[in-house]
């Protein structure tokens, strides 16, 4: 029997005990209740703005008309203090800002109603003089995902048909590349007039201005919004069982078992990964419902892609439970790292259909599942990739520090980060040209974060922003390992082994740059954050600029000591600025 296997059990068993019989029972008891409320009221149709207006009028017609719509309470004629007053074809408001509101509202239910009217009668050519064809245009942009194709600005998004289902809400298909087109055959028209209102909302797109609305999907958003909860609540569990194996030292009994530290790790981690993906694929068979073998399929991509964001969540929180000296510092950790990872998942995926930006984010191929039933692999590629890599590197280093110096000391965060670096370089494939390479995914990750905090400001602040932060992030990747050989000593360093540290630095951060550019980069190197973070096709002088800031660093310190990294690592990052500013120079003043 594998060793992790029998720790996974052990984890399951001790998990379980935390939790009494009665504790047991009321939580499902909890569950039920809940659940049964939540159906009642669905039933019930309550909302949460029923009949928070007063209405008074003397028209029995009026009140029929006002009474439909829920958010109305249509008084007696004789009442007093009502929001409105209809008196003939006049209504007045008490004056209040809830008056205000209800006025605003009571016009949309007399437009609504006077669409209402005209979609019933059968003389269309009369009811609808104007017919309005909706054609959601393509923002213009250079950022394209794997697979796709940038539409010339002459070209737009027919919008097609608008159709109205039993359930009243528009659904739209859209078709990519066709012009407008607001000519109808004689024989549609005629066909259109003899069919009822119904028929002719599902055939033609006949809509008023005020029924415009962009093709942004807000339900399928909220559905992939379920996905995370989850994951953040098993993630607690996860990591405050590891704080306690170390706050009580149970973990020792672990560590001296003829058992290696990655059987530990994996088998501490399994029950838990295991009990959110059953909860995740609860959830997914909840949105789908499939009800054939295509739909059934969906609901497994949509575990796929959520898997690698499940892994990130849960490698944090294993690194955060090893980091943190206390209980109050992993409250902390586990905060920062949820906010931070919510951000990158879930802002992309708020400008799904409309930015192509939200390819960054797996919760817009989510999404996408939803609408359309389908993703391709390049896109998955795109966007899950650096999840899995971030996620296994951050296990890798944690596995490495998960013994009794680092489980049971105080050191502070960056002394147990050092001590990362230090057990990698001491590896038998541990170098700094390594190192850099394996660093790249966080550089990867961090500045595809930067992307989507800086996106939507304006050209050029939003540009030599990222040009300022993704130097800053590239130069700390190529310099930690070097700063870590000179403040621990590992080596002696002289003069020429400080060189020889930066060239294999910085020539290992261009290999690894260059080979995730060939992976994943192809999508957004034509754009303009595309080019801060590749700098094009070039290869001899981006391999010199890495080697030459890196050279910077590495002998900065040599000659005044690692106290001055700080200050070394600045001015190497200025000199990358200046660089990437002069190489996209045309972009940034033209």
């Amino acid at each position: 029997m594998p060793g992790w296997y029998t720790v996974a059990k052990w984890e399951l068993i001790r998990s379980g005990m935390k939790f009494s019989r009665r504790s047991i029972v009321a939580v499902l008891l909890t569950l039920l209740l809940l659940s049964g409320v939540s159906y009642a009221v669905s039933l019930t149709g309550m909302n949460l703005d029923q009949k928070i207006y007063s209405v008074v009028t003397s028209s029995s017609e009026l009140s029929n008309i006002i009474y439909n719509d829920g958010r109305f309470d249509v008084l007696p004629a004789d009442s007093k203090d009502a929001d409105i007053t209809i008196v003939d074809d006049r209504a007045y408001i008490s004056g209040t800002k809830k008056s205000i509101a209800a006025a605003d509202a009571l016009e949309k239910v007399f437009i609504n109603y006077r669409e209402t009217v005209l979609s019933s009668y059968n003389d269309i050519n009369n009811s609808h003089t104007i017919w309005i064809t909706i054609h959601d245009l393509e923002r213009p942009e250079s950022f394209q995902v794997l697979g796709s194709t940038t539409k010339k600005n002459d070209q737009s998004s027919d919008a097609g048909n608008e159709n109205t289902d039993g359930s009243g809400e528009n659904k739209r298909t859209s078709t990519a590349g066709k012009r407008a087109s607001t000519i109808t055959s004689p024989e549609e028209l005629e066909d259109l007039e003899n069919s009822n209102s119904k028929t002719l909302f599902e055939r033609q797109t006949i809509a008023t201005p005020s029924n415009f609305t962009p093709p942004i999907p807000f339900t399928a958003i909220l559905y992939s919004f379920l996905f995370i909860f989850p994951i953040y609540f098993v993630s607690q569990f996860y990591s405050s069982s590891i704080m306690e194996e170390r706050t009580n030292r149970r973990c020792e009994l672990l560590l001296v078992a003829p058992l290696k530290s990655r059987d530990i790790v994996l088998g501490k981690s399994m029950p838990y990964i295991l009990v959110a993906l059953l909860l995740l694929s609860i959830i997914s068979l909840y949105i789908e419902r499939p009800s054939d073998i295509r739909e059934l399929r969906t609901s497994l991509a949509m575990i796929a892609v959520i898997f690698p964001v499940l892994l990130l969540f849960f490698s944090l929180s294993f690194i955060a439970a090893i980091f943190s000296r206390s209980f109050k510092e992993l409250t902390f950790a586990m905060v920062f790292f949820s906010v931070i990872v919510s951000g990158y998942v879930f802002f992309p995926a708020m400008f799904a259909n409309v930015h192509t930006v939200s390819s960054i984010s797996p919760m817009t191929l989510i999404v996408n599942l939803i609408e359309k039933g389908n993703i391709s692999f390049g896109k998955y590629i795109f966007s899950t990739l650096p999840f899995y890599l971030v996620a296994l590197s951050i296990y890798g280093f944690g596995t490495a520090i998960f013994r009794e110096e680092d489980l049971f000391s105080q050191k502070t965060i960056p002394e147990k980060i050092m001590d990362c670096v230090e057990i990698f370089l001491l590896s038998p494939l541990g170098s700094v040209f390594s190192l850099s390479i394996v660093s790249i995914p966080f550089v990867y990750m961090a500045q595809l974060m930067l992307i989507v905090m800086l996106f939507n400001l304006p050209l050029p602040y939003s540009v030599i922003t990222m040009i300022i932060f993704a130097a800053f992030v590239e130069e700390t990747a190529k310099s930690i390992g070097i700063y870590t050989i000179m403040k621990r000593g590992s080596k002696p360093v002289k003069l020429k082994t400080a060189g020889s540290l930066a060239l294999l630095a910085g020539g290992g951060f261009f290999f690894g740059e260059k080979l995730v550019s060939v992976i994943t980069l192809a999508p957004i190197a034509s754009s303009a954050f595309g080019s801060v973070m590749t700098m094009g096709t070039l290869l001899l002088i981006p391999l010199l600029l890495h080697v030459t800031t890196t050279m910077v660093t590495s002998l900065g310190m040599h000659f005044t000591g690692h106290r001055y990294y700080v200050f070394f690592l600045l001015l190497a990052t200025a000199i990358h600025t200046i660089y990437n500013t002069y190489i996209i120079r045309g972009l940034l003043f033209s």
